[in-house]
């Protein structure tokens, strides 16, 4: 299969740039596509920039367009909105790494590609035109400019980081198959699927899922089924991996072997050593990656996957430590349970079951840890006994998810490193149950298929994971090569050192894009020991680590969260969005068939806003301050701080954390003890804090009950400076973004600019927090479900302290609140439009003599103010308190507000699927015919009748059935579901489709046991189920049925390791 390529030509007015098959450039019925800024409608507030993409016919329109000096390129990688514009990337060169069926032509050209050089162009402007010709005929990288990233008056293109970073030699794609799926994932999917040929890249793996958005939201709304293909096949796209691909050729002429490796680094947390560490709400680690070592014959086809990634806990590590290793965990057990359990079901989802081998030291300390961090750090000793806490407390038995540890640097003490083979001995009953996938490949039969993974990790999952997983590959190989008669034996010895070479040389690879040098102990991957050449090689790489950490990495992860879309890049890009014709029509279609399946709840939310005056806590009761109503209980709790310290020049330059730690543990325990005075033993559960952060003086808390823990996802907290033009912190905020299931919510803690006469400088630091603040892929403030402000927002009452004090004696709120700044701005449109703030029935809370709850009596006489407030939007927010609280601590009062709004829940699945249907209609009956469903139903019926999915609702244990697709009238297995995987029935319709199974005597005791597995995490994990999961059940799930992987799960220790051989 040839190696799609595309000309360049661009349109002048309006600015466009099309890609025009090579192929196709002289045929008159050829098609190309060009890809355009559309200007948006006036109503259109997204926020981002709208791309149109359309395909047109050369003959009639690339009259229009000139083409570029510049070879034919590979593909596009995407578009990305940066600095200000947007520009798309192409692929102008590359270089052939290996191909995978380069021993089994039957099966066509798999061929794997590195990147090697990128070009940008902006869809705005052609100024930076002649710099990416000059670029892709010779152009260098970003260390040498004078080559093509400087053009003739000296301008630096925006993107060339960017450029240098997809040029860094990490990056490769196939224009022929899935390069984000292993073989098994690949062959499984090919049999399930209704659409063959069409690309379903994993976006955990696909590096450039972010920039390709557009491309990906074209395929799926703008494509017909056969227009899909086809779009596919032209290879427009390229999708990309990051990681490792090599090849190494063993065996004789008669009998030639193949073998592979591939690395795939996850994309969900990404970046660099010391800036990116343990766990994210969505379950995503630190340097994961799927790696897979594949052997092709003649015959045969086997792969083998292992995992590594980061702890998966809250954690960080300070880079400047000499000799010293320790870590600080920044969350307790009970508020990272949730991301633990998404991170294991992800793995459990992919790969059924899930050994966990940790490396880290076991001795150090003893007993069991809790997580508790006083600040000084803890060893790594303790994360990895917090760990084994975290699986213990899943609940899940070993035959699910197993625990390993293994003290590496204690086992290989004295350079025995031969030591690490108790380690195979220890999980080799694990290593035989969980086998490898093999495939004929002459029949096309598969005959064995992996039913487990090996997840390996240290503190980096560096080098002594590259060492431990290229013994554990070896182990399994040199097995499966001995009793199947692969190679002679006499040439096995070949093959493993082999396969030691391309370990070595992943592990330099990932830890190049990880720590950005090559990894320690590399002598040990190839050759199982290490010399004096050895230890001197890994001094300078940890000396060079040392200092590629501690100053050069920020950049880096800069580029990678912008490409990623992840952490600060929304602070300077845009989210691509593409031009939907039908996007309008299909959405009141949309929010109606969501309505039919989502599930709607409500949470309690408490706010709480309270300005510190720099005092730190000093042991003083608390008082009624966060004192809970015995009848409504809080699922969220968020307490904002302003002047958690003072604000002087040296707290400026650098703020002082130390009070904001104290008062974490300080309110985790008073929130706690007020929920158990309130309750008593009604009590269920406990609060956890799960996030803070803080800019100077200001400060946001974060608490989370356990029965919603489980609910919270996608956590970011950001900061936002208004100081001095925004040049300084002792005015901004604290901004977080969270989701609640399906529901976006946004909490403000912020502090306005002070003084009765700066209303016009308030209102300038409102907008500036507004539309500066964002999130990951540049969402707004504005673009959440639910926003809450909460702060000292300084507004005044503009009345002279002796008429003010007279009617606040007098209780005359209402004609007191007339005065007030912020009603006055609000009411003229000037500030806060679209929010809401509760009826204030409370006196004025500022300012008080300090430790009295006397107004102001000093020279200065400040006139008493409401200048804490708490606003908000969003649909039906129902404010049950809105009031302050009578404690001296501060020369303010804190106030809270109770509020009460609803959260939906809607299963990803289901919606996907009704985007398709309702698509689907917009392309007429192409995609009704193609896959011989019947006629659509009309826009007045429902487009799925999702009454007949389930009987029992959304109760305790319920979950709606996916219903399923229409597929071609071919024997395919029905759609596999949370509760069942269709590869599990061997004798059913995998069989009929190409699985051989297992032997004889496996396939009668199959018959005994019909048993299937599932995802236990499956109902715990979903939004669809959690509000009626206990929160001791969401602590620690149990599976709902009896789990058994496969048929001698039970007694798999038992089992010699006699792998499947092939008929």
């Amino acid at each position: 299969m040839e190696v799609r390529r595309f000309f360049l030509h661009v349109r002048s007015h309006p600015r466009a740039v099309a890609l025009v098959p090579t192929h196709a450039i002289s045929d008159p019925n050829g098609s190309f596509i060009s890809i355009a800024i559309h200007k948006g409608r006036a109503d259109d507030d997204s926020g981002g920039v709208r791309v149109k993409i359309t395909t047109e016919s050369i003959a009639a329109s690339l009259q229009y367009y000139s083409p570029l000096d510049i070879d034919a390129v590979y593909g596009c990688a995407g578009i990305l909105d940066y600095q200000g514009d947007t520009f798309i990337f192409f692929a102008t060169r590359c270089q052939p790494v290996c191909n995978l069926t380069e021993l089994n032509a039957s099966a066509g050209s798999r061929s794997v590609f590195r990147l090697t050089q990128a070009i940008s162009l902006s869809l705005t402007d052609p100024f930076f035109d002649m710099q990416a010709c000059r670029r892709a005929s010779g152009g260098g990288m970003l260390d040498d400019p004078i080559q093509g990233d400087i053009d003739l008056y000296g301008v630096t293109s925006p993107c060339a980081q960017m450029l240098t970073f997809l040029e860094s030699g990490a990056f490769f794609f196939s224009p022929h198959f899935d390069i984000t799926r292993t073989a098994q994932s690949q062959r499984l999917r090919a049999i399930a699927t209704d659409e063959p040929g069409v690309f379903d890249p994993d976006p955990k793996f696909l590096w450039n899922s972010n920039i390709l958005q557009v491309f990906t939201d074209f395929r799926l709304h703008m494509c017909g089924t056969a227009e899909r293909a086809a779009f596919d096949t032209a290879g427009y796209a390229i999708y990309l991996i990051q990681g490792a691909v090599d090849s190494v050729y063993a065996g004789s002429n008669d009998a030639p072997l193949a073998m592979y490796l591939i690395s795939r680094s996850s994309s969900m947390r990404s970046g660099m050593r010391f800036l990116t560490r343990g766990v994210d709400d969505e379950g995503g680690v630190a340097n994961e990656v799927e790696t897979e070592v594949i052997i092709v014959t003649r015959s045969l086809t086997f792969s083998h996957v292992q995992i590594r990634g980061s702890v998966p806990a809250f954690w960080t590590q300070e880079g400047l430590q000499i000799g010293s290793h320790r870590v600080h965990i920044t969350r307790s057990a009970k508020a990272t349970m949730p991301a633990t359990q998404r991170h294991f079901a992800d793995l459990l989802g992919r790969y059924k079951r899930v050994n966990a081998i940790n490396l880290l030291k076991q001795n150090g300390s003893s007993g069991t840890y809790d997580g508790s961090d006083n600040g000084a750090g803890v060893p790594e000793a303790s994360l990895g006994q917090f760990y084994q806490s975290m699986i213990t407390a899943m609940g899940l038995p070993s035959s699910i998810i197993a625990y390993t540890g293994f003290d590496y640097h204690y086992e290989v003490k004295g350079g025995n490193f031969d030591r690490v083979g108790g380690l195979i001995r220890q999980i080799g009953p694990l290593l035989s149950s969980y086998r490898y996938y093999l495939a004929d490949n002459e029949s096309d039969v598969i005959l064995s298929l992996q039913r487990g993974v090996q997840r390996t990790n240290c503190l980096d999952c560096l080098d002594r994971t590259n060492v431990v997983q290229s013994v554990l590959s070896r182990a399994v190989l040199s097995e499966f090569m001995r009793q199947n008669d692969i190679v002679p034996r006499s040439a096995l010895s070949a093959v493993m050192d082999g396969i030691g070479q391309l370990w070595r040389a992943n592990g330099n690879a990932i830890s190049r894009s990880y720590a950005g040098t090559g990894a320690l102990k590399s002598d040990v991957t190839t050759s199982g020991k290490s010399g004096w050449a050895g230890f001197l090689s890994d001094a300078s790489k940890s000396l060079s680590r040392l200092m590629q950490n501690n100053f050069q990495d920020k950049g880096k992860q800069s580029v990678i969260d912008t490409l990623l879309g992840s952490g600060d890049s929304g602070l300077v890009s845009r989210p691509v969005l593409l031009y939907d014709p039908y996007e309008r029509d299909i959405a009141a279609d949309l929010r109606r068939e969501l309505e039919r399946v989502s599930r709607k709840d409500s949470i309690h939310v408490l706010l709480c806003t309270y300005n510190l005056h720099g005092n730190p806590y000093r042991g003083e009761p608390l008082g009624s301050w966060l004192v809970m109503s015995r009848s409504v209980r809080p699922d969220i709790v968020a307490i904002g701080f302003q002047e958690v310290v003072n604000l002087d020049v040296q707290s400026v330059i650098a703020a002082d954390t130390a009070n904001r730690r104290i008062w974490e543990q300080v309110l985790t325990a008073e929130i706690n003890a007020q929920y158990r005075k309130a309750f008593g033993s009604k009590a269920d559960g406990e609060y956890a804090l799960v996030s803070s952060e803080q800019l100077v003086g200001v400060a946001l808390l974060f608490f989370a009950h356990d029965a919603v823990l489980s609910r919270i996802h996608n956590v970011q907290m950001v900061k936002h400076k208004t100081g001095l033009s925004g040049m300084a912190g002792n005015k901004g905020c604290v901004a977080m973004n969270l989701m609640v299931d399906d529901t976006s919510i946004c909490i403000v803690a912020a502090h306005l600019a002070s003084g009765t006469g700066n209303v016009a400088e308030r209102n300038s630091d409102f907008h500036s927090i507004r539309t500066g603040t964002r999130f990951r892929q540049g969402r707004h403030i504005d673009e959440h479900d639910y926003a809450f402000w909460l702060g000292d927002l300084n507004y005044r009452i503009e009345l002279p302290y002796d008429q003010a004090r007279a009617l606040v004696s007098q209780n005359q709120l209402k004609s007191l609140m007339m005065y007030d700044q912020l009603s006055m701005q609000m009411a003229s449109g000037k500030v806060f439009r679209g929010y809401q703030e509760a009826e204030i029935h409370f006196p004025p809370t500022y300012k008080f003599d300090d430790g009295t709850s006397t107004y102001d009596t000093s020279e200065k006489m400040r006139v008493p103010s409401w200048t804490d407030r708490i606003m908000y939007s969003g649909d039906n927010v129902r404010v049950l308190e809105y009031y302050r609280d009578e404690i001296t601590f501060s020369d303010h009062k804190p106030v809270l507000a109770m509020m009460k709004f609803d959260v939906v829940s809607v299963d990803k699945a289901q919606r996907r699927q009704i985007l398709r249907k309702l698509y689907a209609r917009r392309h007429g009956p192409e995609t009704a015919s193609s896959s011989g469903a019947q006629s659509l139903k009309s826009a007045e019926q429902k487009l799925i009748d999702w009454d007949t999915a389930s009987d029992s609702g959304f109760g305790a244990s319920a979950r709606l059935a996916t219903p399923p697709l229409s597929l071609p009238a071919i024997a395919l297995p029905s759609p596999s579901s949370s509760t069942h995987a269709w590869w599990d029935d061997e004798q059913g319709p995998l069989a009929a489709a190409g699985f051989a199974g297992a032997n004889s005597s496996h396939s009668e005791r199959s018959s005994s046991n019909s048993q299937v597995f599932i995802n236990p995490f499956a109902l715990t994990m979903s939004a669809m189920a959690s509000s009626a999961v206990s929160p001791a059940a969401q602590v620690r799930p149990k599976p709902l049925v009896n789990i058994i992987d496969d048929p001698f799960a039970d007694d798999a220790a038992e089992i010699t390791w006699e792998p499947i051989v092939p008929t």
